[in-house]
């Protein structure tokens, strides 16, 4: 298969989104690249989870739910390592600790999977984002992780500070954001993504992917498409000439 599969918040149909056991399932199942987002706790540490709040994927170490309005920001690691964030999914998860951004990016070291940071890292402050770019330099984790922006200007901020790094773009795919984003980062760092039109990603109001579209941006750069789940969907997009697809664990590799 010439498509690579990407894993949205790791194996995240079978397992436990945004945790280890997910990620690692990843690696085996033979994933090419692990999409996950990021979240700060009160005391600036780096954790991966989707949600600002906790209700939805944790658990107190007896089972029982967390309130509705508990969000990560307001909450240290010491205690967010306290709860569990697997049980929600599946019994057998228990205990699976919420991953810390180090965690991750050893992960990603040991077994040479590249990471694809969410575009929510916009969201974080200054300060954070620092943060996170220091951390995977300090690591020697550069070469396996990617940032995810919807913005041409943002893109150009991290190029001015890494400017080596993998940039995903996932902004508006009109021809002046395209040309503006091919013209400032190198085709060898850029992959565009682009929506594939089902049931999935119905709620997005970004244009889906055409052939056209797909094949002006394949001149200037590689090509992403989400989030397919159907062996028919992946048959387009291996028509369409992409080279990354996500998906959340309905196609394997």
């Amino acid at each position: 298969m010439s498509v690579i599969l990407e894993a949205h918040r790791g194996a995240a149909s079978d397992y436990p989104e945004n945790t280890l056991v997910a990620m690692k399932a990843a690696v085996a199942l033979g994933y090419g690249m692990i999409e996950l987002d990021t979240k700060f706790t009160a005391d600036n540490r780096c954790v991966i989870l989707h949600d600002r709040t906790l209700a939805r994927t944790a658990r107190r170490a007896d089972g029982s739910c967390i309130e509705d309005d508990v969000r990560v920001e307001n909450c240290t690691l010491e205690a967010l390592k306290t709860l569990d964030f697997g049980r929600w999914q599946d019994e057998k998860f228990a205990g699976e600790p919420i991953p810390t951004l180090e965690e991750v990016l050893e992960l990603a070291l040991e077994t040479r999977v590249p990471l694809k940071f969410d575009n929510v890292l916009q969201s974080h402050t200054p300060e954070q984002q620092e943060i996170l770019f220091a951390t995977a330099e300090k690591m020697g984790a550069l070469n396996v992780a990617g940032f995810t922006t919807n913005s041409v200007e943002f893109a150009g901020k991290i190029l001015e500070r890494l400017p080596s790094a993998q940039i995903h773009y996932d902004g508006a795919p009109d021809a002046e954001s395209i040309a503006a984003i091919t013209s400032i980062v190198p085709p060898s760092q850029l992959t565009v993504w682009l929506r594939y039109h089902n049931e999935r990603t119905a709620w997005c109001r970004t244009p889906a992917v055409t052939p056209e579209l797909a094949a002006e941006v394949k001149k200037h750069a590689r090509i992403g498409l989400w989030l397919l789940t159907r062996p028919e969907e992946l048959r387009d997009a291996e028509a369409l000439g992409a080279d990354f697809v996500e998906t959340d664990g309905s196609l394997r590799p």
